[in-house]
Parts: structure tokens; sequence; C-alpha cells
């Protein structure tokens, strides 16, 4: 069967339209002549949207008559926004946040009779398989079952959530990105990876070793699309690039940004009473740290993940990392990031 809906010049609503992704998912609407409805939070960061043929919208995700007026007229939705917990966010409250704010945008959506609805997951909720890499069936079960970081846990409630909703019947393709690297960061979560080997006022000396997968965010943002044209309802893909690991990534960062690269690998115990010290210096300075404790946690599960129903089934781009983490370094030192 044939799920494709050949989309052409329809308009599109896209939650989340400053975000990383969202700044990407907007970029690959428009680049086939789709009208976009581009709706964000914070005008901050409208800036990303600036010179682009879109309309604007700034609601927020807590406001349910903000959302309904959103998606009036749409025939198709981008949920690229969501709740993800900062560093200083308590675990239970966190996780009735992330479900309460997925569960009002759903509901205002499932009023509309949307021809698709993509909604951006994460890596973080496929669990690592010894042996072999992971794959879309390999998604960690809610409740947990096993101790997650905050962020993981987050995510795969709030994925489960949507699952509800697709029993319902609507039309939602889930998309699980790994760790995007790109431009448009102006926020940055996976980006500090590229601030933390980059900076030329503040860079790490010293990396954690682990082993992750890296993609381009333009291919991701691509990859929504094709996730709206192609994908099939009720399924999930992960959009995944390159497996890496932490030494490599940071000496190809640094070489990009020609800087030295990291000297010292370090072990989990001082890696994490670093980010007890980071998080303790942005407690003070009341900024993000450079270097949170959820993402040494993270990095102590490798994890390999098979992005191959994506390419076979979607025809998602794959763009070499070097070119990904070229593209993040002249972004964030053409704003001042470095």
């Amino acid at each position: 069967m044939d799920y494709g809906l050949r989309l052409h010049m329809t308009r599109a609503l896209v939650l989340g339209a400053t975000g990383h992704i969202g700044s990407h998912v907007v970029r690959a609407l428009l680049k086939r002549g789709d009208a976009v409805r581009a709706a964000y939070r914070n005008p901050r960061y409208a800036f990303l949207l600036e010179g682009l043929p879109l309309e604007r919208v700034q609601l927020d995700l807590d406001d349910a008559r903000q959302l309904a007026g959103a998606v009036e007229g749409c025939e198709v939705a981008f949920v690229c926004a969501g709740y993800y917990p900062r560093w200083t966010d308590r675990r239970e409250p966190a996780i009735q946040r992330g479900l309460a704010q997925i569960r009002r945008v759903f509901d205002a959506l499932r009023h509309r009779r949307l021809q698709r609805i993509v909604y951006t997951s994460s890596a973080a909720t496929i669990a690592p398989v010894p042996g072999r890499a992971s794959t879309e069936a390999d998604r960690e079960s809610w409740p947990l079952t096993q101790f997650r970081p905050l962020y993981s846990t987050v995510k795969i409630a709030m994925e489960h959530a949507v699952g509800r909703y697709i029993d319902e019947g609507l039309p939602i393709v889930i998309v699980n990105p790994s760790v995007c690297i790109g431009e448009y960061d102006a926020h940055p979560f996976s980006g500090r990876l590229v601030l933390a080997f980059a900076g030329k006022r503040r860079r790490l000396p010293v990396y954690l070793e682990c082993a992750f997968n890296v993609v381009y965010t333009g291919d991701v943002g691509a990859g929504h699309v094709l996730a709206a044209e192609r994908g099939v309802p009720g399924e999930r893909y992960l959009l995944t690039g390159e497996h890496t690991t932490m030494s490599a990534f940071a000496r190809r960062v640094a070489a990009q940004a020609h800087v030295p690269p990291p000297r010292w690998e370090v072990a989990y115990p001082l890696a994490m009473a670093a980010s007890m010290v980071s998080e303790g210096l942005a407690a003070l300075t009341r900024s993000e740290p450079l270097l949170p404790r959820q993402v040494i946690r993270h990095a102590r599960t490798p994890q390999r993940l098979d992005g191959s129903k994506a390419r076979r089934a979607l025809g998602l781009p794959s763009t070499p990392m070097d070119d990904a983490i070229r593209r993040a370094v002249s972004w964030f030192d053409q704003h001042h990031y470095l």
C-alpha cells in the first residue's frame, strides 16, 4: 500500500520552528515549495526565521486555545517543540510536565482532520542492545524497568503517551533522531558537544570516552518531511548518521575550529565530579552548565543504532559528519557562541 501523501503547496504547521530541528524542518518544507506556518514561543530566537517566506505565530504550548488557532487551516503538523527537562528539574515533576504538555498538544491536533502528524521524539527512547545495533523495535518500556537519565526518562514517557493517540487512529509518524549537529542551534542542547571542544574562551581539555551516533540536523529536517510524505502512520523511524567515539569526535571538532584537541581521557567518577562543579558554577552565574550530570550519565551507556529503515523507506539523506561539524562550528562562530 502506498502511504505517500505526495504533498505539494500544502500548509504545514511547525511547532518549535525556532528550535534546532524545527529550523531545519521549516527550510526543508520551503525548499519543497510548501506554505509554512512557523510557531514558536520565545521571540528571542525569531531571528532564525528572518528573510524566510512564511507565516509566523508566537504561542505557548501550555495554551490550548493558541494551539487550536495555530493548527487551523493546516493539512500537516510537525511537532518539533516539546518539553525537555533542565538540569535543575526534579524527576517526577519533570515527567508529569512532559506528559501534560504532550497531551495538550495532541488533544488540540486530534480535533483537526490532518493528513499527517510527524512527532519528533529521540533516539534516547531506544534501548541499547548488547552485541548488536538497536532498531526501532527496541523501544524502552514504560514504566521503566531500570534507571535512565532524566532526559531519556521524560522522552520515553512522552513517546508512550503519543502512542495512545496512534491507537485512537491519529495519522502520526514518529521520528527518532540521534545526536543532531548543525547550524541554527540557537539554544544548544546536543550542540554543547561542539562548544565543549571548539570554544575559544571555554574549552574542555579532557574527554569522557563513549560511543554515540551523530547526524546532520539538515538531514533530520529533510527526514521529517520525508516521514510526512512516505512514512506509515504508527511507525517509528530512526534518523541516524555516523557512529563515532567521543575522542574521535573531539578531534574532528577541534580540527574544524582550529584549536588544540583535548589531551586526556577522564574516568567516569572524575567526569561526574567535574559536572557537579560545572552545575555549581552555572547556579552562581544563572546560566546553563557546560557539562550537566545527565549528559555524563547518558554517556555511560554506549549505544549503536541501525538507521537502515529510514534510509530504505524514506530515502533519508546522509551528510558526512565532518560537514555537519563544519557547519555547526561556522554557525556558532558567526553568532559569537565560541
